[in-house]
């Protein structure tokens, strides 16, 4: 199984690479204009800029996935900014696994550190947001999130169509999770 910890500074290069490889291959229906300005060097700013902001005391959360102490994903969730779905508080942001380490539990397991974090930041109901390209919305909607927005967002000028989804009962989603976990 997998482990996950509280990212650090030092981890920036394995995240920002594992960022960009996996939103270049989860993402390849995308145009190439919006796959290519989302490279190495753009998620390594990005990163290098959320720790100098020091997103971590603004209650966002930022996890490394490890295997045998091998950084092969992360994950984040931060407050919900977003007025499209102005009932959530909190908003899972991003989950990238390496291919060869997802399924086995790996989307439970880091759905429950997320939820986790949200709750006990007292930043709940929370939600999430999906390419309606990207097939994983429908199992959001397999834990319990409510699809409740369609709206495109605006990448490198282009207009991307996606759903917005609000779970509003974490503490029934912990207990699902806890027990997929363990058939898993």
């Amino acid at each position: 199984m997998l482990s996950l910890r509280v990212s650090n500074f030092s981890d920036i290069c394995e995240i920002a690479s594992i960022h960009a490889s996996c939103w270049k291959e989860v993402y390849s229906f995308m145009p190439e204009e919006v796959l290519l300005n989302r490279n190495y060097d753009f998620r390594l700013l990005q990163w290098q800029d959320w720790f100098k902001q020091k997103k971590y005391d603004q209650n966002e959360g930022l996890f490394t996935i490890e295997f045998h102490g091998k950084i092969v994903g992360f994950c984040q969730c931060k407050p919900n900014i977003d007025n499209d779905i102005p009932d959530a508080l909190g908003e899972l942001h991003a989950q990238y696994v390496l291919p060869e380490f997802r399924a086995q539990g790996t989307g439970y397991q880091v759905l429950q550190v997320l939820t986790s974090y949200l709750v006990a930041k007292k930043m709940t109901p929370m939600c999430c947001w999906a390419f309606q390209n990207n097939k994983i919305w429908h199992w959001y909607e397999r834990m319990g999130f409510e699809r409740v927005v369609a709206r495109n967002r605006i990448i490198s000028g282009l207009e991307l169509p996606e759903y917005g989804f609000i779970h509003r009962d974490p503490e029934y989603l912990l207990h699902q999770l806890t027990l997929r976990l363990n058939a898993a």
